[in-house]
C-alpha cells in the first residue's frame, strides 16, 4: 500500500516538527508516480511547500546515486532537515554521505527509508522506514504467476495492495521537543 506508507512516513516527520522534507524518488514507474502524489498530497494537506529540488530522482536500490542526490540537497542554500529515501539501501547510501559531510543523523538532519529490509534494524541510529511485507508480496506474485501460465485466457493484469507498517526508529529528530 504504497499510498498509505508514504502518507504515514510523511505524516510522522511533519508531526516530529518537520517542514522542509526533501523526498528522493526512484525513476518514473506505477509505484513512484503513486508514492509521488500520496507525498505531494500530503504536504498540501499540511499548507507545506516543496521546492522542486526538494524532489530529486534516484534509481531504486542504487546507493551511489542516492548518495549524489543527497549531496545536492545538503548543498542547497535553504537544505531540507529530513530527507525520505524511495528505499532502505538507498537510504544508507545518503547516510554514509550525511556522516562524510561530518553531519550527525538525527541531531543535524533526519532521515527514513521505505521497506524495512533487515539491515534497516541494524544501522545507527536505527532507520525510520515503512516495512513492507515482502512475504506476502512473494506469494501473491507467485500466485497470480501460476495462474497466468495455467489460465493466460481468463488471468487479467490487476492491482495488488498489501498492507504496510510504519517502523519507528531513530532517525528522525524530534524538532517540536529539541528545535
Amino acid at each position: 500500500d504504497n499510498i498509505k506508507g508514504i502518507r504515514e512516513l510523511t505524516e510522522y516527520v511533519i508531526s516530529m516538527g518537520h517542514k522542509k522534507i526533501a523526498y528522493i524518488h526512484g525513476q518514473q514507474n506505477s509505484v513512484t508516480k503513486v508514492r509521488l502524489a500520496s507525498f505531494y498530497r500530503t504536504m498540501e494537506e499540511h499548507e507545506l511547500s516543496v521546492p522542486d529540488e526538494y524532489v530529486p530522482e534516484a534509481p531504486y536500490l542504487e546507493a551511489e546515486a542516492s548518495a549524489e542526490v543527497t549531496k545536492k540537497l545538503l548543498a542547497l542554500k535553504n537544505p531540507p532537515t529530513c530527507i525520505l529515501y524511495p528505499d532502505d539501501y538507498t537510504a544508507i547510501g545518503g547516510i554514509a554521505v550525511i556522516r562524510e559531510a561530518g553531519l550527525s543523523i538525527p541531531s543535524d538532519i533526519s532521515v527514513a527509508g521505505y521497506d524495512g529490509i533487515p539491515m534497516s534494524e541494524v544501522v545507527k541510529p536505527r532507520l525510520t522506514t515503512v516495512r513492507q511485507d515482502t512475504e506476502q508480496i512473494g506469494k501473491r506474485t507467485v500466485r497470480k504467476l501460476v495462474a497466468l501460465i495455467e489460465k493466460p485466457k481468463t488471468t487479467g493484469v490487476e492491482s495488488q495492495c498489501v498492507p504496510v507498517v510504519l517502523e519507528k526508529g531513530k532517525s528522525i529528530k524530534n524538532l517540536i521537543e529539541n528545535p
